[in-house]
């Protein structure tokens, strides 16, 4: 027969066996839950950074459509981000074609449209569907701005339309041009790349031509650039002349040597022949 002490002795024996088979089982689960959470993956918000321009429903479509951009839409070239989603369910739509049409409505009763970059792919680019719009002038009291947004759902094969009320600002320092040569009228905007700065920036410039009522890419056309700084009467070394890529894109290289406001000189050309001067003004801080 067990004594008393021995009878003890194997109680407490059991007990901090069982005691410590609860602790492990217990680090256990907290170890499977933190690697469950470590393995699972933050998906960040696409419009991060963005600004939202409009939103509205394309009914047919059974899609609510919404208009992001890198700032405030102003007269000239804007980088659009379309971001798609099921009307009934909320979830996001990844593959449509995407079909803008921006039109001007003047107090006069007349209308205009102006040059348009679709999305080139009906797949999204990290739930965004990116595309371009050269506004030709700004809202106000010449008239206002629709956009009107063509989908096509891949998702259910419905399409439909949504219009948009969007607002154009009248930039400081204009950021468009528009020039008729010969029978030809060109529309030439540019865009910095990346966050200005002193030394060598991406400079892109983007032409369109008129064709009736038909905006199309000006893929034939040569750019000479001449960065000025008027206040110190001098230029800078090391700039790249645009040449095209894609879609009348034109991809230079500007270099700004110090801070302070600068003036862009910029030369068209066409079969070798200048067809237009202009320049743009930028302030780097």
């Amino acid at each position: 027969m067990k004594t008393a002490n021995v009878f003890m002795a194997e109680l407490c024996l059991n007990y901090n066996h069982m005691k410590n088979s609860i602790k492990n089982i217990v680090i256990t689960a907290l170890a499977m839950i933190a690697l469950a959470c470590s393995d699972t993956e933050v998906t960040p918000d696409p419009t991060q950074g963005l600004v939202k321009i409009s939103d509205g429903y394309a009914l047919g479509a059974e899609a609510k459509v919404e208009v992001w951009a890198k700032e405030e839409l102003f007269a000239g070239y804007n980088e659009l981000y379309i971001v798609l989603y099921d009307s009934a369910n909320g979830d996001q739509i990844t593959e449509s074609h995407v079909h803008l049409y921006p039109e001007m409505t003047m107090m006069s009763g007349m209308s205009h449209s102006c040059p348009v970059e679709d999305p080139i792919n009906e797949e999204a680019n990290n739930s965004l569907f990116p595309a371009g719009v050269m506004f030709s002038m700004p809202s106000g009291d010449m008239g206002y701005w629709k956009l009107n947004v063509r989908v096509h759902n891949h998702h259910n094969g419905k399409t439909g339309s949504a219009d948009l009320d969007v607002s154009v600002a009248n930039p400081v320092t204009p950021r468009m041009r528009s020039f008729v040569s010969g029978e030809e009228k060109f529309y030439v905007g540019y865009r910095f790349t990346g966050e200005v700065k002193v030394g060598v920036n991406p400079f892109d410039v983007i032409a369109f031509r008129k064709q009736g009522d038909y905006y199309t890419p000006a893929e034939d056309l040569a750019f000479r650039i001449a960065p000025e700084m008027p206040s110190m009467d001098h230029g800078s070394p090391n700039n790249v002349d645009p040449v095209h890529t894609d879609r009348g894109h034109y991809l230079g290289k500007v270099n700004f040597t110090m801070t302070g406001l600068w003036r862009v000189h910029l030369d068209v050309l066409q079969d070798n022949e200048l067809i237009q001067e202009m320049s743009f003004d930028t302030t780097i801080e």
